[in-house]
């Protein structure tokens, strides 16, 4: 999986591989923009994720998520981090994909290894 230096980037390589869906949050679920699918916790699943951090201002760190739906629908649901999610504590365990075997997580940021040799 590519590293994305920008949202706009990974947005469009998504996009050309079928994430063709844009997805917001309302509190405790997602709402498909343009229709009125709405989207609970257990009704998609997290395919990959990008996170992307502003370089002076907290305000631009965010994280592009692939979804896809139970029905097979593929999209994108950009979060903010922090103070500036509007996403509730139980949908944003949902995007909580550290320990699942099935999440691509090439674009997350890795823990720094204090022990390791440099």
């Amino acid at each position: 999986m590519a590293n994305y230096d920008t949202v706009t980037q990974a947005m469009e390589s998504l996009h050309e591989r079928g994430y063709t869906h844009q997805f917001d949050a309302q509190n405790d679920h997602l709402t498909e923009q343009d229709s009125d699918v709405k989207l609970k916790g257990d009704d998609f699943l997290v395919d990959e994720f990008h996170r992307f951090e502003g370089t002076s201002d907290p305000g631009d760190e965010m994280t592009v998520y692939a979804i896809t739906t139970n029905n097979g629908k593929k999209g994108v649901f950009v979060a903010a981090q922090g103070t500036y999610s509007a996403v509730s504590p139980e949908l944003m365990a949902k995007f909580n994909v550290g320990e699942r075997p099935t999440v691509n997580t090439d674009g997350a940021v890795q823990p720094i290894d204090p022990f390791a040799a440099n």
